[in-house]
């Protein structure tokens, strides 16, 4: 649905994403009129073309001790999960210092509640939101999720997190490799034992996201896709209007959800916001006869393989390349090789490998998400650096961020998520 009769809403959404979705379902609900404005048809991007994954397990922020260095061993290696570009680029250069500085294990302990309390209520609200007749058959699986290890190495790091995960108050369970076969038994990735994670979930990324917004377009949220926005206007504190290549809008609330480009729409409003894009790839595979249940991460490779309703999505790769949708086929290949370990028709060419797609993550420097009002006295809401956790925190931050928009009293409303704590 989309009416230009009428410009001004109570609350335009930048960006048709799953967190820009996600703040419309819930200022919808309060009342408001909304309208979500994206770039693109709203229909690709990480949004869609995720594992799916939803992990009160990954309580451990991307800026934590020990990433850096693993990150330099991964840099000599052509086919590892993470990759920079070699570039002059003032914007990732400060990102990466920022980066830096949160590689710490002060971080790291104030991080882990703040991420396993938002994915434990996000899920909570998946519930909620899935138990609505028009999201019948979309919602979660409640599987859990195994944590493969199959090296000295892996096993080391699985076991640390572990230990993390039940300090935290986590449901976890250390599997040797026959427990971890007889749980799942289709796995067919290089396995010496795991960590089954009993509270995670999974769901077919694009299903909900394409159901969430049918949904609120019968319930009257405005949609403008196709909708480059080029300009905001400043009233002092507040954004009286925005510019786009489809007219200019006026609302009495602006929320910027724009994923990995919210960095750089952020400067239209005079915000710096540190974001990189980071690139992920991911290879979906038909699989009429569903050969796995519970979704799976390969430790040693940094891969995720997510059974599907009739698919399985293989994904992985963190790549900071700006923004080059290009998928290079060295770094690919780690991916192919698990797609064929579970596939042997097409190891022995019977089938062709299918293509692979990618979406741009949105990192911030700490690796915590950006969820808040930009000043007391404005109008301006961010909403994004969710990284590899935005189906996770999605609803959580879209509830999060009606009740600041109310002028509600929120318990995400603090100063490790605020926008002003860079």
């Amino acid at each position: 649905m989309d009416e230009f009769a009428g410009n001004r809403t109570d609350v335009l959404i930048i960006g048709g994403g799953i967190i820009g979705l996600c703040c419309a379902y819930y200022l919808n609900r309060d009342g408001a009129s909304v309208r979500v404005v994206d770039k693109g048809d709203m229909d690709e991007g990480a949004s869609h073309v995720n594992a799916g994954f939803l992990v009160p397990s990954h309580i451990e922020p991307m800026a934590a001790p020990g990433v850096i260095a693993q990150g330099l061993k991964w840099l000599a290696n052509p086919e590892s999960p993470f990759y920079i570009k070699p570039r002059f680029d003032l914007d990732l250069t400060a990102w990466l210092l920022g980066f830096k500085a949160a590689c710490t294990k002060e971080h790291l302990n104030r991080s882990i509640p703040v991420l396993r309390d938002l994915a434990l209520e996000g899920l909570a609200l998946y519930d909620d939101v899935c138990r609505l007749p028009e999201f019948a058959g979309v919602g979660p699986k409640k599987t859990g999720l195994i944590m493969l290890h199959s090296s000295d190495y892996s096993e080391q790091h699985n076991m640390q997190f572990a230990e993390m995960a039940n300090d935290a108050g986590l449901v976890v369970e250390r599997l040797n490799r026959e427990e971890t076969l007889t749980l799942e038994p289709g796995i067919r990735s290089p396995v010496t034992g795991s960590v089954f994670c009993k509270q995670d979930e999974s769901l077919d990324p694009g299903q909900f996201v394409n159901t969430l917004r049918k949904y609120l377009e019968v319930k009257g949220v405005l949609f403008s896709p196709g909708t480059l926005v080029s300009d905001m206007t400043l009233s002092g504190t507040r954004l009286s209007s925005v510019t786009t290549s489809r007219g200019s809008f006026e609302a009495e609330h602006v929320v910027l959800a724009a994923g990995a480009w919210s960095g750089k729409l952020a400067r239209k409003a005079g915000l710096k916001i540190p974001l990189q894009p980071a690139t992920g790839y991911s290879i979906s595979v038909d699989d009429p006869e569903n050969r796995l249940s519970i979704p799976l991460i390969s430790i040693e490779e940094k891969i995720t393989i997510g059974p599907m309703r009739g698919k399985i999505r293989f994904a992985g790769t963190l790549t900071l390349v700006g923004f080059d949708s290009k998928i290079d086929p060295v770094r690919l290949r780690p991916l192919q090789r698990q797609v064929k370990l579970y596939f042997d028709d097409i190891d022995k060419g019977d089938r062709t490998m299918p293509d692979a797609q990618s979406g741009f993550r949105p990192c911030s420097t700490d690796g915590l998400p950006i969820i808040g009002k930009t000043d007391p006295r404005s109008n301006f809401y961010i909403a994004t650096g969710h990284g590899m956790l935005g189906m996770t925190q999605g609803l959580i931050t879209g509830k999060t961020i009606a009740e600041l928009v109310a002028g509600d009293q929120s318990r995400f409303d603090i100063p490790e998520l605020s926008p002003d704590r860079f």
